[in-house]
């Protein structure tokens, strides 16, 4: 039985997803802010090496780190939801298949409790 990291194509096709979903991610401003304080080629190493634990590729990651990271930065549904957009949009571009676009967005939805803020929200 494969892997999700498998059925994406692996290390290659991981890192370019991640280039990809930076690039997006970065061009939109309602989230380039979240990262203007952040060196952007340590942080794809980081995110390559979550995705990559996160469907089942070799390698572990660092969760509760990630986890008070994330919720140090104020991210809200509204901001999760457009960086889940442009993560399904760089998997579609890197020709993954549909399938397999649909089982990764499951197999991460769990980690959205741990990424989006429980403060209140501003807005």
């Amino acid at each position: 039985m494969s892997t999700l990291y498998e059925e994406i194509g692996g290390e290659s096709t991981v890192g370019e997803v991640v280039t990809r979903f930076y690039g997006k991610v970065l061009a939109d401003k309602r989230l380039a802010g979240f990262f203007h304080e952040d060196d952007m080629e340590e942080l794809s190493e980081y995110q390559t090496e979550a995705f990559t634990a996160a469907l089942g590729g070799p390698g572990s990651h660092r969760w509760e780190l990630a986890k008070q990271l994330h919720q140090q930065r104020g991210i809200y549904h509204e901001e999760y939801d457009l960086v889940i957009g442009y993560l399904a949009d760089a998997l579609h571009e890197t020709e993954v298949a549909d399938h397999v676009i649909s089982e990764t967005l499951f197999a991460i939805a769990p980690l959205a409790r741990d990424v989006i803020s429980t403060a209140p929200s501003p807005t």
